[in-house]
């Protein structure tokens, strides 16, 4: 038992050292791109291990133990990070490097060498990796007397492992990662941890893998025919107030032939001829908040006061919406605008439903998580797109000084809790709030 031996778990945290084992994924047909592995030389063995990476790899190396300064990280893709064990936690010395060190958005693929069955330092690099996006890593135990080119053979597969992982996240997309991960942080009631399985991001919920299915968010039996599904309302939020008129004028003309007429049969609602017009809605949202039939949602649902009106919204965002409510109250006291907004409040409606008016997707009305609030109406002042339209009036040229906006200090305390505002959006709803943490998550990120 004279030899080292690599213990690699790519979709569960390490136990401890154990056999290789090979992730079932796509062939490395896409690389890493330009690697760095960085290391700590106190013990010779993760030195071994360090330089057997980078031979596979093609990566250069930095021991930051030595004289070199480090290289700027901005030329690398890929940073392949290792220490010894030292009492089950990583080397002092490599916990200070990572303290101080910003990967800016690299891949960081964690290593360690010991002596000791058990050792899993997955979650402690974790922890202290800065503007990384992390790979499960792996530990690499050793007896006595270890051969070099037993480690490089060892280090050599491992590495391939690693960068197979790393092409198929590349061909999966940054984007899908940040979602998935977005989703599981805003839901963390509903969702496990995302994980990259099978060549995609996937959670699980209700004992159910939902894959990411390039945006369409489908079980797994689903996932391999996306087509078949329309995509899912996820879009970047901006954290900063709207612009006025001067927008996309391609996006403008798209729009205006829908208005103000429902989506024509296999046209999306831009008025882009759909690829497969037969494309179902995916239940996804419905199941996140248990509201796939009229009846499943209007038993989520409960009764709440907010700002002197009864609303019926899901038991889920009873209390973020109190904690809105509680800030705008505050605001109120010292606020005059924010008082004169509240007292021009005339209704206030929460579930109801219903598809979003001109089109054949699901409304968050229809789940309880969206309120509007509708203002006494202004002369020359416009509150949704549709409307607009309806009365003949260009709605894309309305400029923003000319929306009847809720002050800015209450668009803040919804997006304080996770609500996004309508009045951000291109297609305008200046009444409109809907629980939409993830969408939050990713826009201010």
């Amino acid at each position: 038992m004279r030899k080292l031996i690599g213990a690699l778990a790519l979709a569960a945290l390490l136990a401890g050292c154990g056999a290789l084992k090979a992730q079932k994924a796509p062939p490395p047909d896409e690389r890493a791109g330009r690697s760095l592995v960085i290391y700590y030389s106190h013990k010779d063995n993760t030195r071994k291990v360090a330089k057997g990476i980078a031979q596979k790899t093609g990566g250069d190396l930095f021991d930051i133990a030595g004289k070199k300064p480090l290289p700027s990280l901005l030329a690398y893709d890929i940073f392949f990070v290792g220490a010894p064990a030292v009492k089950g936690h990583i080397a002092v010395v490599m916990r200070e490097f990572l303290a101080q060190t910003d990967f800016i958005d690299g891949t960081v693929i964690p290593f360690w060498t010991n002596q000791h069955d058990g050792e899993d330092l997955q979650e402690e690099f974790e922890s202290l990796l800065r503007g990384a996006r992390v790979i499960q890593g792996g530990a690499f135990c050793y007896l006595a007397g270890v051969k070099t080119k037993d480690i490089n053979q060892m280090t050599a597969e491992w590495a391939e492992n690693r960068l197979t992982e790393q092409g198929a996240r590349k061909a999966a997309g940054e984007r899908a990662e940040d979602v998935m991960k977005a989703f599981a942080a805003a839901y963390s009631r509903r969702f496990g941890s995302a994980v990259f399985r099978n060549g995609d991001w996937v959670m699980e919920m209700d004992g159910v893998s939902y894959y990411y299915a390039q945006g369409r968010f489908l079980r797994e039996e689903d996932a391999d025919n996306p087509e078949n599904f329309r995509s899912q309302s996820i879009y970047r939020y901006s954290p900063e107030r709207p612009d006025d008129a001067s927008g996309d004028n391609r996006l403008y003309a798209l729009t205006q032939h829908i208005i103000p007429r429902r989506r024509r049969p296999g046209y999306s609602s831009w008025g882009r001829p759909l690829s497969n017009p037969d494309a179902v809605r995916s239940a996804f949202y419905e199941t996140i908040w248990q509201a796939r039939t009229r009846e499943e949602a209007y038993s989520r649902q409960q009764w709440v006061d907010f700002l002197e009106s009864t609303v019926q919204v899901h038991q889920d965002i009873v209390e973020p919406l109190g904690r809105v409510e509680r800030r705008i109250q505050e605001l109120t006291k010292n606020d005059e605008e924010v008082q004169a907004w509240r007292k021009s409040i005339r209704n206030v409606s929460g579930w109801n439903w219903r598809n979003i008016a001109g089109s054949e997707s699901r409304s968050f009305h229809a789940y309880g998580v969206a309120v509007d609030l509708q203002a006494a109406p202004q002369p020359g002042m416009e509150t949704y797109w549709q409307w607009t339209a309806a009365k003949g009036i260009d709605w894309h040229s309305v400029p923003a000084d000319k929306r009847l906006n809720p002050p800015i200090p209450v668009i803040r305390a919804f997006e304080e809790q996770g609500f996004a505002w309508g009045g951000k959006w291109y297609l305008y709803d200046t009444m409109h709030f809907e629980y939409r943490p993830e969408i939050l998550m990713l826009g201010f990120q």
